[in-house]
Parts: C-alpha cells; structure tokens; sequence
C-alpha cells in the first residue's frame, strides 16, 4: 500500500509511456483481490473446523444419550419391581395391622393376593382386617375362597374359620369386642375403643339399653356402656357419655362412676340443675369426692349468675 502511494509515482515519472493514476488504480485492484482470497481461505478452514467438532459432538452424544435412556428405563423397571413385590405389600400391611389401620390392610392384601394367590399370611391378614372392620360374612367368604379355590390351609386360616363359624353368638361377639376396647383403652386410643364397644352394643341389641336384659346379658351390657361412656368422656363427646352413663345408672343406680361421668356432661352441655342433682346424689354417697364438690359448687355458681 505504501509503495502504491509513495513509491509508484516516482517510478512511473521515469515511465513516461504509462498513465501513473491507471497504475495506481490497478495495483489497489491488485491488492483488493489478494485481500478478498485471504478472507475466503480463512472462512473455508473455519468452516471444516467447526464441522469436524459438531460431528464429533455428535457422535459423543449418541452414545451418552442412548445410555441416559437405558438408565432411566432400568430405574423404571426397578421402581415398578419394588412396588408390585408381593414382599414389600405384605411388610406394609402387617405395620397398617399394628396401627388398626384395617381398610388400608384389606387393599395391600389384595394387592398382595393378585400377585401371589397363594400366600397364606396374606390371606390371613385380609380376612382377620374384614373381621375387625365389622366384615364377618366377608371375612368368612374369604377364608372359604382361600381353602376351596387356593387349597390354601394355615393355622391362621383355621382358627379364623373356627372363630368366624360361632361369630353369630352375640355373647362370643360382646366379649371379643369387649377385650378388643379395653385393651385400646389401656393404650389410650379412645377413638378405636370406643368402635369396638359400638359394635358389641349392637351385637346386644340395642344403643339404648333397651334390648334383652336377662342376668346373661344385663353384666355385658353394664360392662360395655360403662367402657364406652368412658371413652366418650376422654374424647369429650358429651352427648354420648351422658347418654350411656344414664344407660348404666338404669341398670345400677348407685354406680358412682356413671354419676360424676354424667355430672359432668350435664355441666359441659350447660345442663346446670340435673348436673347439681348428680353431683349431690354422689356426695351423698362419697362426700369427700373431690370432683363431685367441684362441680356442685361451679353449678349453684351458675344457677345464681
């Protein structure tokens, strides 16, 4: 370029023959052409660069890609193997048993039995759950299902089938209820208690106390509304727990655990003259009776105001 602007013209002055602006022109043509092949040659080795990356890319990729599909695939397959395992359903359901979750037993036992209809312990689990859930047809249905389309017998089984055969004797059915509520009681789980004292309440014949009281029943009866008036008093069902306190003050009318039980519901449902009348009747009896006093001195409080 520098010889283009300095150094031509001298030349040219002593090359009269040649038009010194037509050799400058054409060596800047010159120049601008060797300039333009520079910029190609560069473009085209750029371009085969980045091509040979983007293949190799590529062809890393592929392989990375298809191995993430087969690994998520393989997770899958497994995740589906662990929850369909009979092994797994049946750990599940024995904890749902221990918690008295007995709807929740029933599904995972089924669940159990379509994969394997010939595990026992399954079968075991889902007809004593319908046993508890109130189920006793079903629960008998399921174990004839299992010993006469399975051919499958344990030891379970046969006790069941031997329980469930005499469950139509209301005293068997009071007393295995009966068992079943204290024994929630002394857990302190009111709420299932309280279930199964309903249940040995029908098998009695009656919410009210109003069913047979002969001397065979009159003691299951008293023992099962004194238990669930109990249970309604811890869970502060008020209605509930004078209702069967009344129930057993029918049937014992001295009974000082039913007086201060429904006393007490009386003051809780505002009922302030009957409670005052349960709270005397009781000291009457039990003078010292702390909670008695309390509440026949809350009571003449309340009817004064």
């Amino acid at each position: 370029m520098l010889f283009a602007v300095f150094g031509l013209p001298k030349v040219m002055s002593v090359m009269p023959d040649f038009d010194p602006l037509t050799m400058i022109v054409a060596v800047f043509g010159v120049l601008a052409l060797m300039q333009h092949l520079g910029f190609a040659a560069s473009n085209a080795e750029a371009d085969s660069s980045t091509g040979a990356s983007s293949r190799a890319n590529d062809e890393g990729d592929a392989p990375s890609a298809s191995r993430g599909a087969s690994a998520r695939g393989s997770s899958s397959r497994e995740k589906k193997a662990r929850e369909a395992s009979p092994q797994d359903l049946m750990e599940d359901a024995e904890k749902c048993m221990k918690q008295n979750s007995y709807s929740k037993v029933q599904e995972l036992a089924k669940k159990a039995l379509d994969l394997d209809p010939e595990n026992g312990r399954a079968w075991e689990l889902l007809a004593t759950s319908q046993k508890w859930d109130g189920k006793r047809d079903e629960a008998m249905a399921t174990v004839k299902k299992a010993a006469e389309l399975y051919e499958v017998s344990t030891k379970g089984l046969k006790a069941l089938a031997k329980e469930l055969q005499g469950s139509h004797d209301p005293a068997k059915v009071v007393a295995e209820n009966a068992e079943k509520g204290e024994a929630f009681i002394a857990k302190r789980q009111y709420d299932l208690a309280s279930e199964c004292f309903s249940k040995a309440i029908d098998a009695l014949g009656g919410h009210d106390g109003n069913g047979s009281t002969d001397s065979s029943t009159a003691s299951s009866r008293l023992r099962v509304f004194r238990c669930r008036a109990e249970c309604a008093q811890q869970l502060q069902d008020w209605s509930l727990c004078r209702r069967d306190a009344t129930v057993v003050l029918e049937l014992e009318p001295s009974d000082a655990q039913a007086l201060l039980q429904r006393a007490a519901s009386n003051e809780a449902l505002e009922k302030f003259k009957a409670a005052l009348d349960d709270a005397r009747k009781l000291l009457s009896l039990d003078p010292r009776n702390k909670a008695a006093n309390r509440i026949a001195h809350n009571c003449q409080q309340a009817l004064r105001d």
